[in-house]
């Protein structure tokens, strides 16, 4: 066991050096999971209706803001937590375990809904963990590199959601329910380094404006789900998932934008100036609704593309946010991402009474027009150009080659640090399983910790440290990290 584990942390480390890139797929998974299931082509029938996937909208949203609230609230106490697998584990184990309850129930073995409903709350829960991890990843590169990332991992999981679509049902549903393991296993090769738990641990104080942003997320995402969610809800699911691969198409489309842009833009222009006419740009489509009376599919195509381009947007000046603070990674994207699901959720239950009500057509165009209104007032009192300016500070871009120096030469920093520790075991003549507990002891872990990641008993552990000060001559853990010091130095 010990050399299975020694062998992946080996492998782990080797694959964030040579290759730097692999936990952005993280993300990228993590987002073709939730494109696949929003879609409800592997979990829906054809004779449900789009209301079905409501449901789903609500358990998983509501269970996402739920979890992201609870780990905020825990960052001071679970930082060591979410930097380590463990945490991927639990993401992962709840994100497989909720998929499979949703292809279970749902589908043509239609089944309890309480289980599904489950199934959808623990999904929620699991993907969510992934999120965070991605948020620590997304916040160490500049804005440039992390937009350009965002559009890349979009664009790989539309490849991903098309790749699910065209297998069997078989194929198709074991591919899904193993995205959020596929997700977490990209992100694990990135643990623990010191520049990604400084951009998380960091608690600088958010800026002012930031209550803004968050109120203008979560009206721009309640106006959008309220007027979708009306929409699916009176389509059959055939037409919904017809409507999510036009929805891909012209996700493409965007991605392939944003990273011209993203090439062609001027060093010295401040990627923030490009926000503000995105936003304004996501409430078009709903403004289009009452043109579009006789296509109903058409217009929800254009609003769902909507609500995922805004979505990438949220992410992106997530991003942005962390990278300009150089910290409170976590708390950003908690924050933006509860905002976003907090408003879709609302926004999913309001529709769904709506649909209940059956108001007339001109009723629901009324309806819809003022909510276009409230995200334009939103957009040019609540939050306009010159707030969004305070908030996104111009900052300094890195160049391409930057983030890749900063990983050699943080392995470079753990190679003698272990070469210093392998010596100072050496002299002490320790054995092999001492060896890491010293490695451990050097990095500050407490006995429990040592157990925890041995997988053994405190008592055990604290045995190994008896024996350790004893054949080192030492008599405390500062002495041990003094004897490291002056190895690593030397």
């Amino acid at each position: 066991m010990t050399e299975v584990r020694a062998f992946w942390a080996d492998l782990c480390e080797r694959a964030s050096v040579q290759l730097p890139g692999l936990p952005y797929l993280g993300f990228a998974f993590w987002f073709a999971w939730n494109l696949v299931a929003f879609s409800g082509s592997i979990w829906l029938t054809l004779e449900d209706s789009g209301s079905y996937i409501m449901y789903f909208f609500t358990a998983h949203l509501l269970a996402s803001v739920c979890t992201l609230l609870a780990i905020n609230a825990a960052m001071p106490r679970w930082g060591d937590f979410v930097l380590s697998r463990r945490f991927l584990l639990v993401g992962a184990v709840l994100g497989c375990v909720g998929t499979g309850l949703m292809i279970a129930e749902g589908g043509d073995n239609r089944g309890n809904l309480i289980l599904f409903a489950l199934g959808c709350v623990l999904a929620g829960a699991g993907t969510s963990f992934m999120l965070v991890r991605s948020g620590t990843v997304l916040g160490l590169v500049s804005p440039r590199k992390s937009f350009k990332s965002i559009s890349l991992c979009a664009l790989f999981a539309i490849a991903v959601y098309f790749i699910v679509e065209g297998y069997s049902f078989f194929i198709g549903s074991t591919l899904f329910v193993l995205l959020p393991a596929l997700s977490a296993l990209c992100l694990a090769v990135r643990i623990d380094l010191p520049s990604e738990r400084a951009v998380m641990e960091t608690r600088t104080r958010l800026p002012k404006r930031f209550s803004s942003l968050l109120l203008a997320i979560f009206v721009y995402s309640l106006s959008q789900a309220v007027t979708k969610g009306y929409l699916l809800a009176s389509l059959p699911a055939a037409d919904w998932v017809l409507c999510m691969s036009y929805v891909m198409l012209a996700l493409i489309v965007l991605m392939i934008a944003f990273i011209g842009i993203n090439l062609c833009m001027p060093a010295s222009t401040s990627f923030g100036r490009i926000f503000y006419p995105l936003a304004i740009a996501f409430v078009l489509p709903q403004l289009a609704i009452p043109f579009l009376s006789e296509q109903p599919v058409v217009a929800a195509v254009g609003i769902d593309f909507a609500g995922y381009a805004f979505d990438l947007f949220v992410w992106a000046m997530g991003a942005y946010l962390a990278f300009q603070m150089k910290g409170n990674s976590v708390k950003v994207f908690c924050f933006c991402t509860t905002s976003l699901s907090a408003g879709l959720a609302l926004g999913n239950i309001a529709a769904l009474v709506l649909a209940l009500l059956q108001p007339t057509t001109m009723q629901f165009y009324t309806l819809n027009c003022l909510l276009a209104v409230a995200s334009l007032v939103v957009t040019v009192f609540v939050f306009p150009e010159s707030r969004l300016r305070d908030l996104l500070l111009p900052v300094e871009e890195d160049d391409e080659g930057q983030e890749a120096a900063l990983h050699r030469q943080e392995e470079a920093k753990r190679q003698v640090f272990r070469e210093a520790c392998r010596q100072v075991a050496q002299e002490g003549a320790l054995s092999k399983r001492e060896t890491e507990v010293l490695l451990m002891l050097a990095k500050g872990y407490t006995a429990q910790q040592i157990a925890d990641e041995l997988i053994i008993s405190v008592h055990t552990a604290r045995a190994h440290i008896r024996n350790i000060h004893s054949k080192l001559e030492v008599t405390s853990r500062k002495e041990i990290m003094d004897k490291v010091e002056a190895r690593t130095r030397a």
